[in-house]
């Protein structure tokens, strides 16, 4: 293996370790000069401007938005269908419901089985996924562009024509739930599962997760899957974003003769709208002799239009959205905790979520529940200095202009504008308002969704090392959960 080396340490280790001629003496690290540049960090200058593309918007005959962006950087095509309908709609007790009727389009559609549809994609060079979400479900192709028209007919295919055959059916739920099984000696998941529960409660949809449990699974039926589908997967729920390099001229009639059999249906009434629960201060799924123990910090957030989210954002970036950030700085670089701590605001169509989380040794969760705390408040009472605000700022803008930077990122961006129905120029809003966010600002969102004695905990781990040095921070006694969330 060959090691290159920049000319300044190449020089300095010839300096200190070439052999010294005779009656020499080798010089010493320390006499090394050091080249003015790189004395001083360089500086921030100010960031570039963002100019997102801006789509063009048409409805097929069918009733379908579509979202259209040309883009010639390469010779790929990347459609994104997604539905304003996901996990939300699962009723309690078939909760998994979404996923699983997305999980059955591919497994046979039109006249091919799901094999078929494989080999087809794979001889096309395309990439098609189908998978739900909390709010949405979402069909994806990445293709290249000339093959766009007959990559476009195997997805229409899935989504209008699957074959819901029992002998799939049954092959995908017993894989669903030997994975349901599965997720049950994985403490991340487990956390997961706890949080959501934890903060929503049981009679809110984001309560149940997206996969759903294995009781609710055993209890759906293929007859089920199909009157999800034939409920929700209509165009009139539906909006279709192109991105790449497909033919501006031509694209409407492509989709149009592609979809023209896909029929609206009148869709059930949206759900009202959910409280957060009272929140317990301290939960705990036991797992004997774990040598770690997987934290995570939970509170209400906000909803995906909330008008103070570019702020919550940049909050976010400085709190434990960066490996720069404060809580990934103390528990992992300071106190040596753990290999990454972090945290997000999670944004959906209801009112959601701020999560921070982290593994830590088992030996060591009670102070690092106490560093979480601390850091969060300090974020409430002390300004984000100068330096911060510039890096989050910059943080924010680059991962903006890097998903708009591929055919792909740009449709996903463009969909998840489609799936909320938000303005086209959201992106560049967003930015505007990042820019113009202050240390202040930044302190009023953080004393309004984070107050550290309002925080629920939830930690997966041994209980027989952990309750006596978390009852010691003066928390309560848990309440103590299984690893579906059950109460024990």
């Amino acid at each position: 293996m060959t090691t290159v080396r920049s000319d300044v340490t190449a020089n300095a280790t010839a300096n200190v370790t070439a052999s010294p001629a005779a009656g020499t003496v080798a010089p010493t690290p320390s006499a090394v000069t050091v080249p003015d540049y790189m004395r001083q960090a360089p500086a921030v200058g100010p960031l570039p401007p963002l100019t997102p593309p801006t789509p063009v918007r048409f409805r097929l005959s069918c009733g379908a938005e579509v979202l259209a962006i040309h883009r010639n950087a390469a010779p790929i095509v990347a459609l994104n269908l997604v539905l304003r309908t996901g996990a939300d709609r699962d009723p309690p007790d078939r909760a998994g419901l979404a996923s699983l009727t997305a999980e059955m389009l591919d497994e046979g559609a039109g006249e091919r089985n799901a094999l078929e549809i494989s080999e087809a994609t794979e001889q096309l060079g395309a990439d098609l996924w189908v998978g739900a979400g909390r709010d949405g479900c979402q069909l994806t192709l990445q293709v290249p562009a000339g093959e766009f028209v007959e990559a476009l007919g195997i997805a229409t295919d899935v989504v209008m024509r699957p074959r819901m055959l029992d002998t799939d059916w049954e092959r995908v739920k017993h894989d669903r739930l030997t994975g349901l099984a599965q997720r049950r000696d994985q403490p991340e998941a487990v956390a997961d599962l706890v949080t959501a529960m934890t903060l929503y409660g049981d009679g809110h949809p984001y309560g149940r997760p997206v996969d759903g449990f294995e009781a609710t699974v055993r209890a759906t039926s293929l007859g089920d899957v199909q009157r999800f589908h034939q409920t929700f997967w209509r165009p009139n729920n539906a909006v279709l974003t192109v991105a790449g390099d497909f033919d501006p001229g031509r694209l409407r009639a492509q989709l149009d003769a592609a979809f023209a059999s896909w029929a609206p249906r009148a869709l059930p009434d949206q759900p009202s709208e959910f409280s957060f629960p009272p929140r317990p201060r301290l939960v705990l799924v036991d797992r004997p002799g774990a040598p770690q123990s997987v934290i995570r910090v939970v509170g209400p957030g906000t909803h995906r239009f909330a008008p103070d989210r570019p702020a919550l954002s940049m909050l976010n970036v400085i709190l434990g959205g960066s490996f720069t950030s404060r809580l990934n700085f103390t528990l992992r670089e300071v106190k040596g905790y753990t290999y990454g701590a972090s945290s997000h605001f999670s944004a959906y169509r209801h009112p959601s979520a701020f999560v921070a989380r982290s593994s830590v040794f088992s030996a060591v969760t009670a102070p690092a529940v106490t560093e979480f705390l601390s850091e969060i408040e300090k974020i409430r009472t002390e300004d984000a200095s100068v330096p911060e605000l510039t890096k989050a700022k910059a943080s924010l803008l680059d991962r903006t202009a890097e998903a708009l930077s591929t055919s792909a990122g740009t449709a996903a961006t463009f969909s998840d504008l489609g799936l909320y129905d938000l303005p086209m120029d959201e992106p560049a809003r967003f930015i505007s308002a990042v820019e113009r966010t202050t240390a202040a600002d930044l302190r009023a969102v953080a004393e309004r969704y984070l107050e550290p004695s309002r925080l629920g905990i939830v930690i997966v781990g041994d209980r027989a090392t952990l309750e006596a040095p978390l009852r010691a921070l003066g928390l309560p006694a848990p309440e103590l959960r299984g690893p579906d969330g059950e109460s024990i």
